[in-house]
């Protein structure tokens, strides 16, 4: 069976912003099946952000970027958004990653984000980050 691994926004916007071809780097740190997986919910996010911010094109530009690059790649798209405004797509990523463990998937969260870290060490889920800005690491 395939590994799921799970995108989180920041993993997502890697290849604009430091310029690494994470991809390429999962298929080498992956040479068994893997599915990428990605919530709607981020879409949604990283969306929210650019029309929060207009004046940060930047972000719009790595954004469209981005989701160019990613669209390049197969994934599944789970087609699912926040209940409520105060909630966290990083719970609702956990959640759906967790659920897949429970059902015995081989599963990884690929995230830079040092909370939603710790929160998957602490629920056994397996994270994927960039480390030195250079390469990506599992831990």
């Amino acid at each position: 069976m395939a590994s799921q691994i799970f995108l989180d926004a920041n993993f997502i916007l890697v290849p604009s912003t430091l310029g690494i071809d994470i991809y390429k780097e999962l298929e080498t740190n992956f040479p068994k099946a893997f599915k990428l997986v990605v919530l709607s919910a981020i879409f949604t996010e990283l969306e929210e952000k650019i029309r929060k911010y207009p004046r940060k094109t930047k972000l719009k530009q790595e954004y469209k970027l981005c989701r160019e690059i990613l669209e390049q790649q197969s994934f599944t798209l789970i087609q699912c958004e926040r209940q409520h405004p105060g909630n966290l797509v990083d719970d609702l990523l956990l959640d759906y990653a967790l659920n897949s463990f429970k059902d015995g998937n081989d599963v990884y969260i690929a995230t830079n984000d040092k909370e939603l870290r710790r929160k998957c060490r602490n629920r056994n889920i397996k994270v994927i980050f960039v480390r030195q800005r250079k390469f990506l690491e599992i831990e």
